[in-house]
């Protein structure tokens, strides 16, 4: 083989070497763990991760997510986790909002719970997902009935992005999804 087609393989070699080191570091910089993953979750939903059997945590390039499927208590659930900032984009688990619920309860010695309006609905909705109203258009605003319990039913859109949101009438989110937008 000539010395040149040799020096040739050796270069190409250190550039392919190179590149693979850059990916590598680009990962582990630019994402959180699928161990932090785990833990956000955990935290999110108020379970003990040891509680928690995770079957597939896996990162999807394309989209900067997480996609978790998990048990508890022998219940299968899925989830969507911002791979950059580790926030929770999505999940199925059902969820208790114990902030909302307490900003909306009376102070009798009851503390029943009153009803929300759609508009604090979609105040709900913003700040959950950490969103600006001023930087969406709104799609769709509806009240549903989704398994016999009245929802809010919100859609906004960016130039990206279409974020979903199911709001329970006492202020529960109970389904987020933020999906890229496909042309």
């Amino acid at each position: 083989m000539p010395k040149k087609a040799k020096i040739l393989i050796g270069l190409l070699a250190i550039v392919i070497v190179i590149i693979i080191a850059a990916f590598l570091i680009y990962m582990n910089t630019a994402f959180i763990s699928k161990e932090e993953a785990r833990t956000n979750l955990a935290k999110y939903i108020n379970v003990e991760e040891e509680d928690i059997y995770f079957e597939n945590v896996d990162l999807e390039m394309d989209n900067n997510q997480y996609e978790v499927d998990f048990y508890y208590n022998n219940q299968e659930y899925e989830a969507k986790i911002d791979a950059k900032e580790g926030k929770i984009i999505y999940t199925d688990f059902p969820l208790t909002n114990n902030e909302t619920t307490n900003n909306n309860t009376n102070n009798s010695n009851n503390q029943t719970t009153t009803e929300i309006t759609l508009e604090e609905a979609k105040e709900i909705a913003l700040k959950h997902a950490n969103l600006n109203e001023s930087d969406l258009t709104l799609v769709k605003e509806q009240t549903d009935v989704d398994d016999g319990i009245t929802v809010y039913d919100i859609e906004w859109r960016d130039t990206t992005y279409e974020y979903d949101f199911e709001i329970s009438k006492t202020g529960e989110v109970l389904h987020y999804d933020k999906d890229r937008i496909h042309d």
